[in-house]
């Protein structure tokens, strides 16, 4: 079978990007804390952090498609329950931030486990839980760089 999330696609302003069908990735939050993923050195702006994700295939959701990628990138998805999906829209195509909680056993998600990391498919080099302050003194993947204003926004939100 032909994976339908593989191709690059130009939008409107003529900007090329990775999957057809747009892409999503997985911003997960324990309590205050955020899980960024330092991107290989191989890969699209590598040493660059950012969240676990990748191209969506041929009529998945952002959600199914950022849950699909963390697993791929990160191991197993632990139980999440889902905040928001922010998109990024470039005119044609799009790239989708689902924000989720980690759900933790009682006593909130604070005291649950961080995700069971297993060995990924190389496209993240390094994994750390991070304050949204932390987060600002990182070197941030240009997409996310400019998504995290808004982002910030929608955790401020969610709090």
């Amino acid at each position: 079978m032909v994976d339908s999330s593989h191709g690059f696609v130009r939008d409107r302003r003529g900007c090329r990007h990775w999957g057809p069908y747009g892409a999503a990735g997985l911003l997960v939050r324990r309590g205050q804390r955020l899980l960024l993923q330092r991107r290989s050195w191989r890969v699209h702006h590598g040493r660059t952090w950012s969240v676990p994700g990748g191209a969506l295939r041929a009529g998945e959701s952002p959600w199914d498609g950022a849950c699909r990628e963390f697993a791929e990138e990160v191991g197993e998805v632990p139980p999440l329950r889902h905040l928001h999906t922010l998109v990024d829209d470039h005119g044609g195509w799009a790239y989708h931030t689902v924000v989720a909680d980690l759900a933790g056993p009682e006593g909130g998600p604070d005291r649950a486990e961080p995700p069971r990391r297993r060995r990924g498919d190389g496209e993240g080099s390094a994994y750390r839980w991070c304050t949204v302050a932390e987060v600002g003194a990182l070197r941030l993947h240009p997409g996310f760089a400019a998504s995290w204003p808004a982002l910030v926004a929608v955790l401020e939100g969610t709090e």
